[in-house]
C-alpha cells in the first residue's frame, strides 16, 4: 500500500449493509475503493466456526477520487444501490480526506493486526491523550493522540464516523508537540 500525497478520498455511506455490492460495482469500473475490514467467527450451530472477513462497519466506504466531482457523480449514479457521498457539516460540498489520512487510517484498519479496538468517533474523542508520533515499530510515521484504555496504551484515529484505537507500546511513541 502506498501513498499518494495529491490523491483525495470520499467517505461514502450506503444502506441496508449494501457496502459489498457497491464494491462489487466499483470493481468493474476499476475505481480504487476501501472498506476497513475484521475477522470474525462464522459458523452454523453444530459446525466448527470459520474465520471470515466482515465489515468494521456497515454502511461505509472509502472512493478515492477519479475524476472532477460532476464526472464521479454522473458515474456514481449509475450504481442502482443508494448511497451518499459525506458532505462538509456547513455545506453541500464533499468532505475530502487526504491521501494521507487514508493511507495512515488503511495501515491501521489491517484485519491481520490483532491490537486494533473499533469504536465510534465520538468514543474516541473523549479519551483524553496526548498527540504523539510512532518512531519504531511497523507503524513508524503514524500520529494520533496516545491514551489509555484498560491497563493498555493505544493511539488513536478518527475518520468518518468511526474511532480505531490501535495498541503500541508507549515507548514506541514520541509527544509532538501541538499546533
Amino acid at each position: 500500500m502506498t501513498e499518494n500525497k495529491n490523491g483525495i478520498w470520499y467517505a461514502v455511506r450506503t444502506y441496508h449493509q449494501k457496502e459489498s455490492e457497491i464494491a462489487e460495482f466499483l470493481k468493474t469500473k476499476d475505481i480504487p475503493h476501501f472498506i476497513p475490514m475484521i475477522y470474525a467467527e462464522k459458523g452454523r450451530e453444530g459446525e466448527k466456526p470459520r474465520r471470515v472477513l466482515v465489515p468494521v462497519v456497515h454502511n461505509l466506504l472509502f472512493i478515492r477520487k477519479f475524476a472532477t466531482i460532476a464526472d464521479m457523480k454522473i458515474l456514481l449514479a449509475e450504481c442502482i444501490i443508494p448511497m451518499s457521498v459525506m458532505k462538509r457539516a456547513d455545506s453541500t460540498d464533499w468532505c475530502p480526506i487526504t491521501d494521507k489520512e487514508m493511507y495512515e487510517f488503511r495501515l491501521i484498519c489491517d484485519p491481520e493486526y490483532k491490537g486494533t479496538l473499533y469504536v465510534t468517533e465520538e468514543e474516541a474523542n473523549v479519551k483524553v491523550g496526548k498527540p504523539i508520533r510512532v518512531v519504531n515499530g511497523p507503524f513508524k510515521g503514524l500520529e494520533g493522540k496516545l491514551t489509555r484504555y484498560g491497563n493498555q496504551y493505544f493511539v488513536v484515529k478518527t475518520l468518518a464516523g468511526l474511532g480505531v484505537l490501535l495498541r503500541i507500546p508507549r515507548w514506541y511513541c514520541q509527544v509532538v508537540d501541538e499546533k
